[in-house]
């Protein structure tokens, strides 16, 4: 957060009374009857930003210039935020930072997830997504390709009855195991893609709900709620089991991070997967509709 003057929009210092810039005072009185948020400590003066680790809003004379940025006064008494081992990458190394990481909230979330910083870079968020992703999916993505290599090998070559002009076995065989290890190499970039796309949409659900942070905030947050995807490590888990569990762990990363209420958390995870799957159930059932009402129209 980087607090600016009322009056000019230039950037002050955290904790200075009047702007190094055209001299306004920074302690101003909100308008009589406005909804103009204002400071939590004080509450005569007008709030000019919100504290980045407690979200509560803070007047000029509260704000302070602390190690993780600009916080509120009462935030820098308190002990420095913690640290996830994901951020502790240069220490432990890039895969012991993401396994430690994936057990914590596995296991623990709410203890794990407590006092850390809620921000983090786009790039450090998106490298956690596609790490989750390659575990998620590579393995069984493996196996499958191995499986349809093995399965295309015992299927007989065609006989004299085969259609003439049909592809040939050895090219359909090639192409079936091409194809899914492809799919195995794409599924990551996918995903991360899909991350942001996705987080995009849950942001403005959160920011409905009332939540100040910004959308790198929802976007960390997403992005550790897919720690279950390490369990893919074992073939099938992940594909089947991991997006369930990663959307009830976003309720409480999205609950931790953007210190909301369990109500609009909720919302904010849940909200689009929902819809998405009433899109594409609504969608396949028109389909299928319109498909039978064809084929009994025909038959009449």
């Amino acid at each position: 957060m980087t607090p600016s003057c009322p009056s000019c929009q230039t950037p002050f210092v955290p904790g200075a009374q009047t702007c190094g810039a055209c001299g306004a005072a920074l302690l101003v009185t909100p308008t009589p009857g406005s909804a103009e948020p204002v400071c939590a400590v004080h509450p005569q003066w007008r709030s000019v930003g919100t504290c980045p680790r407690c979200g509560a809003f803070a007047c000029a004379s509260c704000l302070r210039q602390g190690p993780e940025g600009v916080v509120c006064a009462a935030c820098l008494e308190r002990e420095p935020l913690g640290l996830l081992p994901w951020d502790q990458r240069e220490e432990l190394g890039t895969l012991k930072a993401f396994w430690k990481t994936c057990v914590g909230l596995l296991m623990q979330p709410t203890r794990t997830l407590q006092g850390i910083n809620p921000d983090a870079a786009v790039g450090s968020s998106l490298r956690f997504v596609f790490l989750s992703a390659v575990a998620g999916f590579l393995t069984t993505g493996i196996v499958y390709t191995a499986l349809i290599g093995v399965i295309m090998g015992l299927v007989p070559e065609a006989d004299a009855q085969a259609a003439e002009g049909s592809p040939a076995p050895q090219t359909v065989k090639l192409w079936m195991t091409v194809g899914m290890a492809a799919w195995t190499v794409l599924m990551p970039f996918v995903s991360t893609g899909m991350t942001l796309v996705n987080a995009g949409l849950d942001h403005l659900i959160l920011r409905m709900g009332g939540v100040a942070r910004g959308f790198s905030v929802t976007l960390r947050a997403h992005a550790l709620s897919q720690a279950p995807y390490i369990v893919g490590l074992i073939p099938f888990v992940a594909v089947y089991a991991a997006p369930f569990w990663a959307m009830g762990l976003r309720v409480v990363t999205y609950r931790s991070l953007h210190r909301t209420t369990f109500g609009t958390a909720a919302a904010g995870a849940l909200l689009v997967p929902v819809l998405s799957c009433c899109l594409c159930g609504g969608g396949y059932a028109a389909i299928m509709f319109v498909a039978f009402k064809g084929m009994t129209g025909g038959e009449g």
